[in-house]
């Protein structure tokens, strides 16, 4: 495919709607105009960030830019809902051309507008600041796939693993007091990791899955045994 192949379907769909249309315009690739409407499109056979910064400098022209690009085969809103929104932030318009030879079509999926102030979600940012406070050494590397990823949660647990396998069998109320989480009770009657197991009424132990557990997070095994064995008082 050619990027001239998308120019005569994009060109139909705004002179059927009463524009002028003229190709390469003072590297513009297509310009349409009506009465007072100015419009810039950019051809491109994939959406990249050379488009968008193409069509960002077209915005300095004064003019409603669109970006042109060949309908996606698996095209879902849900899959590109996170696209359009940087493309709407970027105030340019979208317009996907469907080549189908004689039968080729263009249309436009949203207009260039004024992008409105982003909406701070503040649930979301009390989540990630809670997550970044309930770390405590970083062994995650980032950009990772596939791979296991520490949270807040699992170095809970893995502190109260290491409690129960240097203390033995203790209470939620004992786990707390040797600096397990605060929520200790609800982590040790959940059991996300299969770690624990009640003993009796009101204890708790590790299991053999718990302490294989901790063999695969073995920085902060260290940390956390080397933290209970400072405060252990025959330490």
């Amino acid at each position: 495919m050619k990027e001239e192949e998308l120019y005569p379907p994009v060109r139909d769909l705004f002179e059927k709607r009463g524009y002028r249309v003229n190709a390469e315009v003072i590297d513009c690739d297509m310009t349409a105009v009506k009465d007072d409407e100015f419009i810039i499109v950019e051809l491109k056979k994939n959406l990249s960030v050379t488009l968008l910064s193409q069509g960002i400098k077209r915005q300095k022209t004064g003019a409603d830019v669109y970006i042109a690009v060949p309908k996606p085969k698996q095209y879902s809103f849900k899959k590109f809902r996170d696209t359009f929104s940087v493309i709407k932030k970027l105030e340019l318009g979208l317009i996907f051309v469907s080549l189908r030879g004689s039968h080729s079509f263009a249309e436009i999926v949203f207009a260039p507008k004024p992008y409105s102030f982003t909406r701070k979600n503040t649930q979301k940012r009390r989540e990630i600041m809670n997550e970044i406070n309930g770390r405590t050494i970083d062994t995650n590397t980032g950009g990772v796939t596939g791979t296991k990823i520490v949270t807040a949660y699992t170095e809970k647990c893995i502190h109260i693993a290491c409690i129960l396998d240097m203390y033995g069998d203790l209470s939620p109320k004992q786990v707390r007091d040797k600096g397990g989480a605060d929520n200790a009770q609800l982590i040790l009657s959940r059991n996300v990791f299969g770690w624990f197991k009640k003993i009796d009424k009101g204890l708790y132990g590790i299991t053999d899955d718990g302490r294989r557990g901790l063999l695969e997070y073995p920085e902060l095994e260290k940390y956390y045994t080397e933290l209970l064995l400072k405060e252990k008082p025959d330490a």
